[in-house]
Order: structure tokens, then C-alpha cells, then sequence
């Protein structure tokens, strides 16, 4: 065990050299082997305006390494029968028998926390810009009942959404919010101080805040996420905070529960909190099309991803689906053919983290940052601890690696910017820019653009708050705002979507050539943008 403690001290020059590269203040590394805590270290600095340094007690955001403790929260309730795994969601939230589709008269608790639903991702109708809150509070379960899917019932697609509706079922049988549900049935006995949903930022000096990267590698802060945002739809999936310490406290007690169940084929250990742990890690859907998911090497499981190494590890994390792929990285554990590696990331604005556990050797390795970095610097720092632990060295080049996908980040940024370019034209919008204005809802009306004009342009608000953009002609009836990392990650506080129609704001006409619609694909799995209608002036109701 010593000689892998220097091995893990002497990674230190790597580790600060990818944070460097990443443009994060700073990151937080939690080490667990042979089911005990053996390693912490911090690196940069817990915020770009503060030179003190993170430590073992630092809150972070878990984004969404808050997932498993979500489920893990769920099994307790299952054992207990309060809850039950396969009973349908429209059993337990009686305003989603609405849906009479197949994933609303078929879907139930498990597939919600398996992403099995098909539900698309429309992670820009819960916060947008600066960690705004978009949804009401309550809301969240009316808006389900209506959100399209992008799959088919039974097929994986990650979803915020599932674990929204998962917080609202537990909120509907138990009287009490998941929040606390949490609070007193797992950070309370574990002792997890530091751990909570609560807006702590103001109480506590020792807080890893929220920050960007500028495109030079500098950061500045942003504003934190509100307990408003998770209460009202991401808290389940990704309200959590918690510090590097108290988050390896948890892992702890999971991975002792999960050894003790799987050896003695039990569902439940005694002293733990934690019963259920072998279905918790049993993988429930691959990620190709029924006949070929592939469960076998890559799948998810219940808040956790599962890959059977070799494989993809940072499948999960930007660093594969937005720079590097397949194409660039090559599969990790060519010489630990069959070691199963259950893993995380967490992606939120302006906080990232990665969590990769692996049962057999009893280990589990965190990382935490505080920043929308230039490449995702918690996963591949997780991962190159991760090779220390399970050896021999990795074939992969973590460094070089970071330098490419910082450079593949900046570069997309271009490639976009010249794609929205080439497909703008000199034909102006066929109407006044004042024909345009007004407030265009969803089709239940819980969701409004209120747009104005401004200059030569328009300009869009969102659900009459902060959250707006600023439009220009683009071809005809369409706008658009344009392509600039800078704006959209260090101004706005943006998602990173990396497609064309995210730019362009299309606007209908109808027959009696009033401005009728407007559509927006703010999902990239929507098949067709979203129409929003507006609100019919007097004239149109003196056609009614």
C-alpha cells in the first residue's frame, strides 16, 4: 500500500499539468483501494479570485455524482416497500397517465433510473444562462407528461428528466422532498457534515465557487447554482454538494455493502444503510438497438455507467462525445480484459467531476473542478490515478491527450462559427421587426419567449427573466445569434451545444400573414425544433 501511495504522490506534475492545460482554478482527487480511503490531494486553487488551495473539506458540486446517491436512496425506500422497482411512473404520478404513449402507459421506477425511458435530454428548458432556474417549482412532472422522446421506450438516453420524475415520485408517496429524504437517511448517519442540497455559498468560506475558462486558459468566476434550480428539476440528478472527504465516506460504505451482498448473495448487510447494492450495479441497458445494446461490454446500470474493460471510459464525459471520440482514444485496460469498471461524470455550468469504482479490488476513485473547462481535466486525472491502482501503466498518454482535446474544443468552436456563417443569406425578414414581438408559449403553457425588438435585431427572453439573446436577420424569417465561446461560456454562462440549429430561432407565418410561431431545437435530440405559439392579439380573437 505504500509504494502505491508514492505512486500517486508522484503523479503530481502530470496532474497539474492537465489542470493547467484544462484552464480549471483548481481540482480535488479522493483515493479508495482495498476498501479504505488511502489518498486526497488538491492542485491549483479553490477559486481564480482566492490563492488558497482546495482541501479535504472543500464543498464542491457532485453534478452528477449525485445520481448514485439519489439511487442508493431509492433502494433503501424499495427495501423498505415503500417504493417498488417495477411499478409504472403513472401509478405513482397520476398526471402522467396523460401520456399514452408507450413510455407513459409501460415506464416505470427503474427504467426512470436506468435512462431507459427514450425521454430527450431538454436540459435548456431547466436553466439556460448563469444557472437561472427556468421551471417552477412543481412543474417538473406536467412538463414530462409533454417533453417528446428521442428513442424508443426500452433504448438508453441520458436524461435529466428521469431523475426529475424520480424526485417528484418519492415527494408524492413519502410527504418528504428527496432532498431530505437524503439528508437524514444518508449524510445524516454516515456523518457527511459537508454534504447537503442547501445553498451553502454564502455560509461556508470553504467552497469550490463556480467559474469559467476564457479561451487564453484564464478563469473567472460565475454565478453558483441557487437551491431554487434543484428543487425545481435537477436537484435529484445533480443538486448535490458534498466535499472530496465526505464523498469518499459514502463511497466507503457503498463499496463495503456491495462486497458483502454480492459474496453472501444477500440484499441487505448488517450495520449498512445501504441494502440492494447488487441491483444497484447490475447492468439494465446497453447503448445500441435492442438485438445488438452491446450490454454485455458497455451499459447503464442505476446512476451508474458500467464498462467491461477493454473500453471506452470517458464515454460519459466531454472529453469523448465532444472532442476526442473513438477515433482519437483508444480503449483503456487492454491488459485487464474483463475487469468491470463502473463509472461517472458530472457536467454542470461550471462545475465537472468524475467517479470511477471498481468492486473487485475494492477502489474508487473522484475528482472534482470548479470550472466549464477547455477539456474535461477530472476524467482523464481520475483515470490516470485509476492506472496506478489497477496497473500496469495505461497505453494512453493523458497530457498529450489533454493538450489535443483543449485544441479540438477551440477549434469546434470555429468550425460552427463557419457553418452558421455559410448558411446566412442577404434576404431580409418579410416583415417589420415590430410583427415579430410578443410572448410565444409551449403547448401547455408553462414555458414563454417574450420577444422584442432591439436595434436591428430582436431580442428573446426567457421565461421573463435574466436569460435572453440577442437576435439578428439571418435568412428570411429566421435569426440567429451568433457563434462565440467567449459569450456564450464566459458571458451568458451557456450549455456548450455544438450544432447549428441551436443558433437559429425560426419564426412561422400564418395564412392571414400574422407571425405565428416560433421554433427552436434547444435539444440536440429533438428530431424537429420545438414550436412555441403566440399569445393571439385582439384581432385574432375578433376572427374567432
Amino acid at each position: 500500500m505504500a509504494d502505491i501511495k508514492q505512486q500517486l504522490e508522484a503523479l503530481r506534475p502530470e496532474i497539474d499539468e492537465i489542470v493547467r492545460i484544462a484552464g480549471t482554478p483548481g481540482l480535488s482527487l479522493g483515493v479508495i483501494h482495498q476498501g479504505k480511503p488511502i489518498h486526497t490531494a488538491h492542485f491549483g486553487r479553490r477559486n481564480a479570485d482566492d490563492a488558497a488551495p482546495c482541501t479535504d473539506n472543500t464543498i464542491h458540486s457532485l453534478c452528477s455524482l449525485t445520481k448514485l446517491v439519489t439511487v442508493a436512496a431509492v433502494a433503501k425506500l424499495v427495501y423498505e416497500g415503500v417504493l417498488q422497482w417495477d411499478k409504472p411512473v403513472r401509478e405513482y404520478l397520476p398526471v402522467f397517465r396523460l401520456r399514452q404513449d408507450e413510455l407513459g402507459i409501460k415506464a416505470t421506477l427503474k427504467d426512470l433510473l436506468c435512462m431507459r425511458t427514450g425521454l430527450t435530454a431538454a436540459n435548456s428548458l431547466l436553466t439556460l444562462q448563469d444557472n437561472e432556474p427556468l421551471m417552477k417549482a412543481g412543474e417538473t412532472t406536467g412538463l414530462a407528461t409533454y417533453l417528446p422522446t428521442a428513442k424508443p421506450y426500452g433504448q438508453f438516453l441520458y436524461s435529466q428528466w428521469n431523475y426529475s420524475l424520480v424526485g417528484d415520485i418519492v415527494k408524492e408517496v413519502t410527504g418528504t422532498s428527496i432532498f431530505d429524504y437524503i439528508q437524514e437517511n444518508i449524510f445524516g448517519p454516515l456523518n457527511m457534515s459537508r454534504s447537503s442540497f442547501s445553498y451553502l455559498q454564502d455560509l461556508d468560506d470553504d467552497v469550490a465557487h463556480t467559474h469559467c475558462t476564457h479561451d487564453d486558459g484564464t478563469a473567472s468566476r460565475k454565478p453558483d447554482a441557487t437551491s431554487g434550480l434543484f428543487a425545481n428539476g435537477a436537484g435529484a440528478g445533480g443538486g448535490a454538494r458534498s466535499s472530496v472527504k465526505d464523498y469518499m465516506t459514502f463511497l466507503q460504505a457503498i463499496l463495503h455493502a456491495y462486497k458483502h451482498q454480492t459474496t453472501k448473495g444477500v440484499d441487505v448487510t448488517p450495520g449498512s444503510i445501504f441494502p440492494l447494492m447488487r441491483e444497484v450495479f447490475t447492468a439494465q441497458v446497453g447503448f445500441g438497438p435492442p438485438g445488438r445494446s452491446g450490454i454485455e461490454n458497455a451499459a447503464y446500470c442505476m446512476g451508474l455507467y458500467r464498462t467491461r474493460l477493454p473500453g471506452y471510459l470517458s464515454i460519459a464525459s466531454p472529453n469523448y462525445y465532444y472532442t476526442l471520440g473513438m477515433k482519437r482514444l483508444a480503449p483503456y485496460g487492454e491488459t485487464l480484459a474483463g475487469t468491470d469498471v463502473y463509472h461517472h461524470s458530472g457536467l454542470a455550468l461550471g462545475h465537472q467531476g468524475a467517479l470511477f469504482v471498481v468492486p473487485s479490488t475494492e477502489s474508487a476513485v473522484v475528482a472534482f473542478t470548479n470550472s466549464q473547462p477547455l477539456m474535461d481535466p477530472s476524467d482523464f486525472v481520475a483515470q490516470l490515478v485509476l492506472s496506478k491502482l489497477l496497473g500496469p501503466p495505461p497505453s494512453l498518454d493523458f497530457v498529450k491527450l489533454a493538450k489535443l482535446a483543449r485544441t479540438i474544443t477551440l477549434d469546434n468552436y470555429k468550425v460552427l462559427e463557419n457553418l452558421v456563417s455559410k448558411g446566412k443569406t442577404d434576404v431580409p425578414p418579410t416583415k417589420p421587426l415590430s410583427a415579430y414581438q410578443g410572448d410565444f408559449y409551449n403547448a401547455i403553457h408553462n414555458f414563454v419567449f417574450s420577444v422584442s425588438v432591439n436595434g436591428g435585431g430582436l431580442n428573446v427572453r426567457v421565461q421573463r427573466g435574466k436569460t435572453n439573446f440577442d437576435l439578428l436577420p439571418y435568412d428570411g424569417d429566421t435569426f440567429y445569434w451568433r457563434v462565440n465561446r467567449e459569450e456564450e461560456m464566459c458571458e451568458k454562462g451557456m450549455w456548450g451545444f455544438m450544432y447549428k440549429d441551436w443558433h437559429l430561432f425560426r419564426f412561422e407565418i400564418n395564412s392571414h400573414g400574422e407571425v405565428e410561431k416560433l421554433l427552436w431545437k434547444h435539444d440536440p435530440y429533438l428530431a424537429s425544433p420545438e414550436a412555441f405559439t403566440k399569445t393571439p392579439n385582439y384581432q385574432a380573437y375578433a376572427r374567432l
